[in-house]
């Protein structure tokens, strides 16, 4: 795994450079990084220089480690900004010489390797996250659309390809339970890479960046508390170092980076503490959640729009909508264990939730196997602060679709771009919330749910019978008894009515 394909100096520093694969084409200089491109057994200077931003990653050139019955190392990597954030493609050789990719995203990891493109495929432009399919052996939905343009991708070690200063890259995510395939439209036909959603225990890494390694480089261990000052406002900001893409500011709701570890203005707003002031769990406070330590780092305030408005606005078929209703959501941070969240709604109480890294098992329409559809409903950020691992703006919409699962529920979300699943489990906040923050419990009510549940099938089928089953009696005795033909256009009406009210709900259950 370690054996050099080919050695040089280094044009630029004269420093040594090693090349560990035969498909390098672009390698950068592991002293003064500067991009090179191996052409005709030489390396060229770009002029093109490539410093990554230090993270916390324990990733590593050099890191090797085991995917199903092959070795592999770490011998390159891209580090990438686009408008949701920053990630990383580690470039991965396995022992039999094949090549594969390795995708860092906060504490999201994906291994893949390249794949033949599947017999049929759509284009890019018709893809809709949430709802087309593509069929690969197995069914896959889009999950994640993005059409950008990567400005100055950091590189290190070596890449198969050139990387050019600007990159626009149109790109499309499929899953299936933990499965995952990648299709790059640079080409015609895609490019199509086939992989698993990976725990980092499951790959027996070795060469790892250890803690004293990452605090040296990174100045603090991924999901340690960073601190800066608002540069906005001058407010004190608080976010997990390494796991954020979003930082906003809780006093004055100003968008800041913080990718350098420093908090950079993007966007200034004045908003000050009145939405602050409302929050039940507000930014930094601290608690014992289930016996791990953990911080309230971001607060999200949704305003409930009606399904079909959101579908309106996602669609840009709408540009305004109502809202009826609202909750809370707040991202609680523990290093051992990653993010939680808490759901804080007036109409069913508080909610525990975690985002699923392995999709359920959908059927054809895109919904969960052996889960009842409880309702459809929208979602549009009017208010949001702190730190997110990713970017998060006033007045995105997103489109809920809640299933049961046991005692707790599933919940689809669905944006322009992405499609995200979730857990949710009800969580009493005087037993647990309250303790957990040493708060204090709250005036007992009756949640009023404003969303109508979506009957069950059966039930209707129930109803439907018992009303068959009582009026056919009626209808024979009306033609061969009276021979009322205009009792029996009567009682074909009703009749007709009272199956509409009963399965008016199907076709809204049944879109994709």
């Amino acid at each position: 795994m370690s054996q050099t394909f080919f050695h040089t100096d280094c044009p630029s520093c004269g420093a040594p450079v090693d090349v560990a694969s035969p498909t390098a084409v672009t390698v950068v200089c592991g002293y003064c990084n500067s991009m090179l491109v191996l052409e005709n057994g030489a390396l060229n200077d770009t002029g093109r220089d490539s410093a990554l931003i230090e993270d916390a990653s324990p990733l590593q050139i050099g890191t090797q480690g085991h995917f199903g019955t092959l070795d592999f190392v770490l011998i390159g990597r891209i580090q990438a900004r686009y408008d949701a954030g920053v990630w990383s493609e580690w470039y991965v050789r396995f022992a039999d010489g094949s090549h594969g990719w390795l995708s860092e995203a906060g504490d999201l990891y994906v291994l893949v390797r390249a794949a033949a493109p599947p017999d049929t495929y759509p284009e890019f432009q018709d893809i809709r996250a949430g709802v087309t399919q593509v069929h690969y052996s197995k069914t896959f939905i889009a999950a994640d659309v993005r059409d950008i343009t990567l400005s100055n991708a950091a590189a290190q070690g070596e890449l198969p390809f050139a990387l050019p200063a600007q990159w626009h890259n149109r790109v499309a995510d499929w899953r299936c339970e933990n499965h995952f395939l990648t299709l790059d439209y640079s080409q015609n036909p895609p490019l199509a890479f086939l992989g698993v959603v990976v725990d980092l225990n499951s790959l027996a890494l070795t060469h790892t960046r250890d803690n004293h390694q990452i605090r040296q480089a990174a100045g603090k261990l991924k999901g340690e508390r960073s601190s800066d000052r608002c540069p906005n406002c001058g407010s004190p900001v608080r976010w997990p170092h390494g796991l954020t893409q979003a930082l906003i500011c809780p006093a004055c709701n100003s968008e800041l980076a913080v990718d350098s570890g420093k908090a950079e203005l993007i966007a200034a707003n004045t908003l000050r503490h009145a939405q602050q002031q409302a929050l039940t769990l507000p930014i930094g406070l601290q608690g014992t959640w289930r016996g791990t330590a953990v911080t309230v780092v971001g607060a999200v305030r949704y305003e409930e729009l009606e399904s079909n408005d959101a579908l309106a606005l996602i669609d840009g078929k709408a540009t305004r909508a109502t809202p009826v209703g609202w909750w809370r959501e707040y991202l609680l941070h523990s290093p051992e264990k990653g993010f939680i969240w808490l759901v804080e709604t007036p109409e069913d109480g508080w909610f525990v939730s975690e985002t699923l890294a392995h999709f359920p098992r959908l059927d054809t329409h895109g919904k969960p196997q052996g889960s009842r559809l409880l309702y459809h409903y929208g979602g549009r950020v009017s208010y949001a602060a702190g730190a997110f691992y990713w970017h998060i703006r006033a007045g995105d919409v997103s489109h809920y679709s809640d299933y049961s699962d046991g005692k707790g529920k599933l919940c689809a979300e669905q944006s322009r771009n992405e499609l995200a699943w979730s857990r949710s489990t009800p969580v009493d906040f005087n037993q647990e919330i309250a303790p957990a923050f040493k708060l204090s419990p709250h005036k007992k009510t009756t949640p009023q749910s404003s969303r109508t549940p979506a009957v069950s099938n059966k039930l209707r089928q129930v109803f439907w019978a018992a009303y068959l089953i009582i009026n056919i009696p009626a209808w024979w005795t009306i033609i061969l008894v009276h021979e009322d033909i205009n009792a029996l256009f009567i009682s074909g009406m009703i009749s007709y009515i009272v199956f509409k009210v009963l399965f008016a709900g199907d076709d809204d259950n049944d879109d994709d």
